[in-house]
């Protein structure tokens, strides 16, 4: 599992495994962000934006209110089929995938199917969640 925080209250999660069993998603999203719960000090509202792909589990994660009760947590789960990007300085590392963009001094290319080849080089490049344009 990789956690990214995006300010004291977000976070991007990419969770390591596919959860092939669309109909314990939402279940199984519940008990991902259970495990790191206190780890992270969730509380309060959030609204969970998950996107399933054959590599992994992407989950953003965004506090909508905060609560007064310091172990409460609600989630609003929406499951998107939205495209992810893996970012790169290095275009040798993605070199074989499909629809390489460059833009100010980054290499993007869309995770797909072809992408398990390249789970072993994740390390060197993060996960975009939001479109590039």
């Amino acid at each position: 599992m990789k956690i990214e925080k995006i300010n004291d209250t977000d976070y991007k999660i990419y969770y390591y495994k596919n959860i092939i069993n669309e109909k314990s998603l939402y279940e199984d999203i519940k008990e991902i962000i259970k495990k790191i719960q206190k780890k992270l000090k969730l509380h309060g509202f959030y609204k969970v934006i998950a996107i399933n792909k054959k590599i992994g589990l992407f989950l953003e994660l965004k506090r909508l209110e905060d609560s007064f009760y310091k172990n409460t947590l609600d989630l609003k789960i929406e499951i998107k089929d939205s495209d992810i990007y893996y970012k790169t300085t290095d275009y040798f590392i993605i070199k074989n995938m499909p629809n390489i963009r460059y833009k100010d001094g980054m290499y993007y290319c869309i995770v797909d199917d072809d992408f398990d080849e390249m789970l072993e080089k994740v390390e060197f490049g993060d996960f975009i969640f939001d479109s590039i344009k």
